[in-house]
């Protein structure tokens, strides 16, 4: 071989030898490039997460326009009128408590002066109270008023007023549809049972040996509510809570005939009761349970409270001696003093509450006076 061919020989591996290693420095080199390219496309990335931000001012917008979206309110009453006839449906016309209710009825009617009192009396009987809701639509009366005491035909008399959409207000008897007028029951028996429990711890050390609740269960739920707190009234204040087989629930049918006759007939059960407090429903049924424990011989033993507070109650609870610790105050003279006002605002389309209550008072002989200044038991005084 020549010198010159072996030169060559040489060479060639020293060539081989530097592509090597550059094709090994270039793929090396090489990602350097593409990661500055793809942290440009993370920069970019970035970019668009703020883009994404402006669809939550679309929503603020959305927003805006829901609050604003109301519907508008009727622009005319179809009931208005400047004079109406209101059918009114008494409970009956032989309880003092519905007559006051009947005669404050008639003045607030005369005094609006845009009112026509249709009057019928429903006699404490249901039939008779269908009876004048179908005369009250036969004389196209605009609005009722009723005093019914029969639960049970409360919902035939309001489907008839409901299908002629004539508004009905419901006194101290619920009806279903009817705006309620009356007793705050529950409050107003709590404040006969606690006189009466501060009666009996004063004087009678807190003792009680029976109590009768005279009741009225065909009336329903609301005026038993009425019979609940004056129990409640009475066990949660006394000394000495009375025992249940001594509480007697008797049905005082409204009347006060009847109230005489169911103590009477209890009071030979329990011979060796000492202290009894007797709970009536009303006034009436208050004055029957006072001649019962009298005609036994019982006076001076026990004490009776009752509702309403109306002018027979009075009476009795001024009378020296007497048993009538008082009752809780309705007020019935000015029951038409508020129901007038409310049926007219329902005539002219006015919302009204679901119930209206009466203010109680606990009514005795120590407040009847600056309460009834002008009550003939008071003038005597």
């Amino acid at each position: 071989m020549s010198q010159s061919q072996s030169r060559t020989h040489r060479i060639w591996p020293l060539v081989a030898l530097v592509l090597v290693l550059a094709m090994a420095l270039t793929s090396c080199a090489a990602p350097t490039p593409q990661v500055l390219i793809q942290t440009q496309v993370v920069e970019k990335a970035v970019v668009q997460t703020q883009l994404v931000e402006k669809p939550v001012i679309q929503t603020q917008v959305v927003e805006k326009q829901v609050q604003v979206t109301v519907a508008p309110a009727p622009s005319t009453c179809a009931t208005i009128k400047d004079h109406y006839k209101i059918g009114f449906a008494n409970l009956t016309e032989d309880i003092v408590f519905a007559q006051l209710v009947e005669q404050g009825m008639k003045e607030a009617a005369k005094t609006s002066g845009k009112v026509d009192l249709v009057i019928a009396d429903n006699k404490l009987d249901g039939a008779t109270a269908l009876a004048n809701a179908n005369n009250f639509l036969t004389q196209s009366v605009d609005g009722v008023v009723e005093f019914q005491t029969d639960e049970k035909f409360g919902n035939v008399i309001m489907d008839k007023f409901r299908a002629k959409n004539i508004p009905v207000i419901a006194i101290d008897i619920p009806m279903p549809g009817a705006t309620f007028f009356g007793a705050d029951n529950y409050k107003a028996g709590l404040l006969a049972g606690e006189a009466a429990a501060k009666y009996a711890n004063d004087n009678w050390g807190g003792q009680v040996d029976a109590v009768m609740l005279l009741e009225l269960p065909q009336s329903g739920p609301v005026p038993a509510a009425r019979m609940q707190g004056m129990l409640e009234g009475l066990q949660n204040n006394l000394k000495t809570k009375v025992a249940d087989k001594m509480v007697f629930h008797l049905d005082s049918k409204n009347t006060q005939d009847e109230s005489f006759k169911v103590v009477g007939d209890t009071l030979p059960k329990i011979p060796n009761a000492k202290h009894i407090i007797g709970m009536a429903i009303n006034d009436g049924s208050g004055l029957g349970v006072i001649a019962a424990l009298e005609a036994a011989g019982r006076k001076g033993q026990d004490i009776v409270v009752g509702q309403g507070a109306d002018p027979s109650g009075q009476a009795e609870m001024m009378k020296p001696g007497s048993i009538y610790l008082g009752a809780t105050g309705y007020f019935p003279e000015k029951y038409g003093y508020k129901i007038i006002p409310a049926i007219l605002d329902a005539l002219n389309c006015k919302p009204l509450p679901p119930s209206i209550y009466v203010d109680h008072v606990f009514i005795s002989k120590d407040n009847l006076c600056s309460l009834y200044p002008d009550t003939d038991v008071c003038k005597k005084k």
